[in-house]
């Protein structure tokens, strides 16, 4: 149950539903456990389980439990609080030390019966240790890459009635609408929960309507942008446009990504910033 909650949170900002704030936060969280929980908390988790074959190994087992409580508190702290404090901010990171927390008191309990100097069976924690961060690990890995994908297809095909409403505008007035900012983006939604709305901007004699979602690499974004002339431009820095000149603006290094891609889909691309 552990490691189907930990995956469903890691593709939940790819699935199709209202957008929600936290959905993108959570999936970074999840996925930073299972790169670093694979690395730290597997060969804790298998001397645990050791423990059971052994008489000599039996008779630590508390030590070697809490050794495995200290390996997985520096995880939670390193990664998985560090993490909510980067993507979403201080109050995600608090309620993921709460958290920590009360499972903790939880668990210190139970490890206090492994103080018997008698053998104990080797506890389910350690299996716990040991199996959970590989399976999520694996199934991350299987995951992630078609969520995305399957997210940014499903953001691309919700455009199409808005992208058909820009362009009966331009039939209609004979130029493309100088600004759509409003409040409300009405029906026009991605209908991916970790999309959080379309952005559009007028650009030389077309328009860009951009959208961002998840990307695959830790410290990456991605920006997904439609432009009927195929000319897309997103840029990372604000500063950029105030301060560049439009000579400077063409150049593709200036604006800040390390990558572009076809989207699939005519007149879609995206682009990856670190």
């Amino acid at each position: 149950m552990a490691a189907a909650g930990i995956v469903l949170l890691t593709v939940l900002p790819f699935l199709a539903g209202p957008y929600d704030s936290l959905a993108l936060p959570l999936s970074w969280m999840c996925r930073a456990f299972g790169a670093v929980g694979l690395v730290l908390l597997v060969p804790v988790g298998a001397i645990w389980a050791a423990c059971g074959y052994s008489n000599r190994l039996a008779r630590r087992q508390y030590g070697i439990a809490m050794a495995a409580l200290f390996v997985a508190s520096l995880v939670w702290a390193a990664v998985v609080v560090l993490t909510a404090a980067l993507a979403s901010g201080p109050l995600l990171a608090l309620a993921a030390i709460v958290v920590w927390a009360c499972a903790t008191s939880r668990i210190l309990p139970r490890l206090n019966l492994l103080r018997n100097p008698t053998p104990q069976p080797t506890s389910a924690a350690a299996f716990y240790l040991l199996l959970v961060p590989i399976a999520v690990a694996l199934a991350q890995r299987a995951l992630v890459g078609p969520a995305i994908e399957s997210s940014r297809n499903r953001a691309i095909r919700n455009a199409a009635p808005l992208i058909a409403e820009i362009e009966r505008y331009r039939g209609a007035q004979g130029r493309y609408p100088p600004s759509l900012l409003s409040n409300a983006t009405d029906q026009y939604k991605p209908g991916v929960i970790g999309i959080e709305k379309y952005l559009y901007e007028p650009h030389e004699d077309a328009y860009n309507l951009i959208f961002e979602q998840g990307a695959l690499h830790f410290g990456t974004q991605e920006f997904v942008a439609y432009n009927p002339l195929d000319r897309q431009v997103v840029t990372v820095h604000l500063v950029d446009l105030l301060e560049l000149t439009p000579e400077q603006l063409a150049l593709e290094r200036t604006r800040g990504h390390y990558a572009v891609h076809d989207a699939g889909p005519p007149h879609w691309k995206y682009f990856w910033f670190d």
